[in-house]
């Protein structure tokens, strides 16, 4: 699906909200049935992992979550009218939240390898690095599907769905720079002046969300190279990041320059590792907390879940490592990229590319790498991998 598709559904159904008092387009159940087709590829695919991924901690949780995931979808009918539609909004709605936990409970997945294959753990690196980022596009693209239905029906102004219509990338910049600045300061006590250059100011349909996490990591990064180089004290005089905004013929382009000292040729690899420098006991104290907050439901837990959810946001990229790696994802989730130059000794230049004309198809995986023998029923209908996932679940002991 491009994002010019994506438009379209969120506008037919809004249309149709407005006009038919709520009855809901085929468009919209062809979404749900990709969901929930998405969805048992993720527990089919997840279930046959090497390394008995599938069997530790954390991703067994997500195989289950996703699992509920797709029952609650099964068991909800279409949205054909308009109390309907919200009904399942509001369902998605609250898969969209407990979906917010899942990165965590890979990372703690891997994490037990880690610990498991000690020095061994670099031999297999790749492959997981593999796993992790298949993983995470297609996360991406489940949790773009689920917000997409739930800001149609919202029907904001300037809105298709998820997407805005007309989104002005020097406003989300901007943003993005203020909230980098605040996190950069409470983490080391002060922060860059992040400066902003609008070449040819214009605008683009876009993702605002996935816009403004792309630029918080490239612009978060930026600042901690360049207060870890230039800062003595906690008032200093440090040389500004600089982003520049253009919009070209196929893309918006977006350079976010700073004299944080580079990074050297030999590390340059090691930016697109998953896990890298991650510290399995500080996943481990999270997991435990985040496992705990889950079995109750009173005011005490939702507050609880919230300070954790606000710990683990920082982890993603200061303790999980794959803060860049999602960036770059998200980028490449409608045909754009993310790209990194670095002058060792002075500082570092990231290349944002963003495709303007919305014609670039979703970069979603197409065939499972670890597939086993259930491989070849992936192209079947949601019904067979309903039942292969059935199948697997009663092995597992998960329906007893």
């Amino acid at each position: 699906m491009s994002a010019i598709t994506a438009c379209h559904r969120g506008r037919s159904k809004a249309a149709v909200l407005q006009v038919n008092g709520g009855a809901s387009m085929g468009s919209s159940s062809t979404g749900i049935e990709e969901l929930r087709i998405r969805l048992a590829q993720r527990i089919l695919e997840l279930a046959s992992l090497p390394y008995r991924l599938g069997e530790r901690r954390g991703i067994r949780d997500v195989i289950e979550w996703y699992t509920d995931f797709m029952h609650l979808l099964e068991d909800s009918p279409s949205p054909t009218t308009e109390d309907l539609d919200e009904e399942f909004t509001n369902l998605l709605t609250r898969i969209f939240e407990e979906h917010s936990e899942v990165i965590q409970a890979m990372a703690f997945g891997v994490q037990d390898l880690i610990h498991e294959l000690q020095e061994d753990y670099a031999s297999v690196q790749v492959e997981v690095d593999a796993i992790l980022r298949r993983f995470f596009t297609a996360r991406i693209g489940m949790r773009f599907l689920i917000q997409h239905h739930i800001e149609s029906f919202r029907n904001r102004e300037g809105h298709s769905g998820i997407l805005q219509i007309e989104c002005d990338p020097s406003i989300i910049a901007q943003k993005a720079a203020k909230d980098s600045s605040m996190l950069c300061r409470a983490h080391k006590g002060q922060a860059p002046p992040i400066k902003i250059h609008h070449t040819n100011p214009g605008t683009f349909t876009y993702v605002p969300m996935h816009l403004h996490y792309m630029l918080v990591e490239v612009f978060k990064n930026s600042c901690r190279a360049v207060v870890e180089r230039h800062a003595e004290g906690f008032d200093d005089l440090l040389p500004a990041i600089h982003c520049h905004i253009v919009h070209g013929n196929e893309d918006v382009t977006i350079r976010v320059s700073d004299e944080g000292g580079g990074i050297a040729r030999d590390k340059l690899p090691n930016i697109w590792k998953c896990l890298g420098v991650t510290k399995h006991s500080c996943i481990r104290i999270t997991w435990r907390s985040l496992k705990s907050v889950r079995t109750v439901d009173s005011a005490w837990t939702l507050q609880a879940k919230a300070r954790n959810r606000a710990v683990c946001s920082r982890g993603i990229s200061a303790e999980f490592g794959v803060g860049l790696t999602l960036g770059r994802l998200y980028a490449q989730y409608f045909g754009g990229d993310l790209k990194i130059l670095s002058l060792d000794g002075f500082g570092t230049d990231v290349f944002l590319h963003l495709n303007r004309l919305g014609t670039a198809c979703e970069d979603l995986p197409q065939a499972p790498p670890h597939a086993n023998k259930f491989r070849g029923c992936f192209a079947s209908t949601y019904s067979v991998i309903l039942g292969l996932v059935r199948l697997r679940a009663q092995v597992w002991g998960m329906w007893g």
